[in-house]
């Protein structure tokens, strides 16, 4: 707790105050506390879950690793939380056969909806011209920089 930051609501036997740097302990009992909150309204953690995982991995004549794709699905959704391809194989095709089988592995499964983030210094328009639209936007995230939040209709 600093000092400099006063105190939220004194006198009714809370103190709320910054934790600068935070205690490696609190954000456990922090996190582990929201976990248990949200598993007594829906269940365990889909997310958690190995079988909810999804990873497609794109690998050069050697076996070596160029590119991939990882996400999860959670309910009707195919959440991607990454996408990469080595640059030098960049503006082939590899990054389209990547999400066209993480797309398809998630209609499979029964999704409905895939989800994304990208930076503006990343892939936006590659997303966009694969059908993704944006529906929300974060400037200065970081400084600078723009962070996008993409979805589509699979189907």
């Amino acid at each position: 707790m600093t000092e400099t930051q006063a105190p939220v609501g004194a006198g009714d036997g809370f103190v709320v105050a910054l934790e600068d740097p935070p205690n490696e302990t609190t954000q456990i009992i922090l996190l582990s506390g929201l976990a248990s909150f949200n598993e007594s309204c829906i269940g365990p953690d889909p997310v958690r879950d190995p079988r909810n995982h999804v990873c497609f991995v794109a690998r050069d004549a050697e076996g070596r690793v160029r590119g991939g794709l990882q996400g999860v699905i959670v309910g009707a959704w195919l959440a991607m939380d990454l996408v990469w391809v080595e640059e030098a194989f960049r503006h082939n095709g590899l990054g389209s056969r990547l999400l066209d089988g993480a797309e398809a592995e998630g209609r499979r499964r029964g999704c409905k909806w895939a989800i994304l983030a990208t930076f503006d210094y990343q892939a936006p328009g590659f997303y966009t011209r694969r059908g993704y639209v944006e529906y929300a936007r974060m400037e200065d995230f970081p400084w600078g920089s723009t962070r996008y939040q993409l979805r589509k209709t699979l189907g």
